[in-house]
């Protein structure tokens, strides 16, 4: 019963935020109908970067450019002052190399330091936000193929290991908007699926969560100067797992940050505090156990270099 109302407090949440996004989109919309002029350009500035916290924005890298990416995450808050609170703790790193094929589609290459994640990512912009409010909303395809480099003997070591197991899937649409020149925000829904999942058993496959999950992610800016942002995210996974909860068998938790960027017109520095640890998308939306307390809590940093 509780696993039921949880669920229905987490769909009530995305029909609020849905309802809220698109009656502003709609006040918008109906007020540039009247009063904006008819030139029909691009909205710019709807984010400082591709890479926000732990998700993608709908910033496309422009033709022929490269952007090179740092996601490091320190160990728990919670570890204490022995460990300088996280710093001195296991981290995660990521580094990514990105480059823009044409003015709407770019790919990129990654890897993790977590389980030793190598991953090829790509965007594509479907439509921009204008000025006329013609199309209110920026619309953006994100996907990932992560592959998990571990060795077999330590990592996949069961009997019907195939080498399939090693891969996973991230898809999301992105819708984004800017509503001032002091406030964007984005939503999103998100698909992962898992060639393997974790098993609720150490002697036999019996899995625990489901290959295809699917979830939503919003997030947001707040500019307190033309360079520096108050920034939010929120990840939700709509996908329950497959047994009854207990306090072995725990339902995957939303991801939640909270931090302030500063940026450029070629670099963005993020720092923020953050329960998703993976760094990897499927990852993070797949198995995330961490809450917002001390506990679950890291300090993590994004740095953006763009090279045009």
């Amino acid at each position: 019963m509780t696993t039921i109302k949880k669920t229905l407090k987490s769909f009530y949440l995305l029909r609020i935020l849905s309802i809220v996004l698109f009656a502003v989109l709609a006040i918008n919309f109906t007020y540039a109908q009247e009063s904006t002029p008819e030139k029909n350009t691009a909205v710019t500035g709807v984010f400082n970067s591709g890479t926000f916290i732990e998700n993608q924005t709908t910033v496309v890298l422009p033709k022929h450019t490269f952007e090179f990416v740092v996601n490091h995450r320190f160990g728990k808050i919670g570890d204490g002052f022995k460990e300088l609170f996280g710093i001195y703790s296991p981290s995660n790193i990521r580094f990514a190399l990105n480059y823009g094929i044409t003015d709407k589609f770019q790919i990129g290459l990654g890897t993790t330091k977590y389980n030793k994640i190598q991953d090829l990512n790509y965007k594509y912009s479907i439509f921009e936000q204008t000025t006329n409010n013609k199309i209110p909303v920026s619309i953006v395809y994100f996907g990932s193929i992560s592959y998990d480099a571990r060795e077999e003997a330590t990592s996949f070591s069961y009997e019907n290991y195939s080498f399939s197991h090693r891969f996973s899937y991230f898809n999301e649409i992105m819708a984004s908007r800017k509503f001032c020149d002091f406030f964007s925000m984005q939503v999103a829904a998100t698909h992962t699926h898992l060639n393997i999942v974790e098993s609720a058993s150490e002697v036999k496959a019996d899995p625990l969560y489901r290959n295809d999950q699917f979830g939503m992610s919003v997030l947001g800016k707040l500019n307190i100067t033309p360079t520096l942002a108050f920034t939010f995210e929120y990840d939700k996974n709509f996908s329950l797992i497959t047994k009854k909860v207990t306090d072995k068998f725990k339902e995957v938790k939303p991801n939640f940050s909270l931090g302030i960027e500063n940026s450029t017109a070629a670099h963005s520095f993020q720092v923020f505090i953050t329960t998703a640890e993976a760094i990897d998308y499927s990852r993070n939306m797949a198995y995330n156990q961490n809450t917002f307390t001390s506990k679950g809590l890291m300090i993590g940093f994004n740095i953006t270099r763009v090279f045009y």
